[in-house]
């Protein structure tokens, strides 16, 4: 099963193919356990699991429009609990949490 991902600006790969969307097959805990033998931060994790679910090397997610990578980062933040809803996704809780101001005194 795959759902496919319009970007709002097509680009080119690396290899001169012009992508106009991305068919996002969905990951397995495989996929995870991949990812986190190669990094163990998850924050590292956005563009691995981007690349796995769309079958593209990391490096050819660099082409890509950032509105079009966000949106997908959020996703996938989403999806590996990361940011556990889309309302901290936007108010800039990540994967150490909300930042919170203390006095000094």
């Amino acid at each position: 099963m795959s759902e496919t991902f319009p970007l709002s600006i097509p680009y080119s790969t690396a290899a001169g193919v012009k992508l106009e969307s991305l068919s996002l097959r969905r990951l397995q805990v495989k996929d995870l356990k991949v990812v986190r033998k190669i990094s163990d931060k998850a924050e590292d994790w956005d563009d691995l699991l981007i690349a796995r679910a769309s079958g593209l090397p990391p490096e050819d997610l660099d082409g890509m429009d950032l509105a079009d990578y966000l949106a997908l980062q959020k996703r996938f933040q989403y999806l590996t609990g990361v940011v556990t809803s889309s309302e901290n996704a936007d108010s800039g809780a990540g994967a150490a949490g909300e930042v919170v101001s203390v006095s000094a005194k």
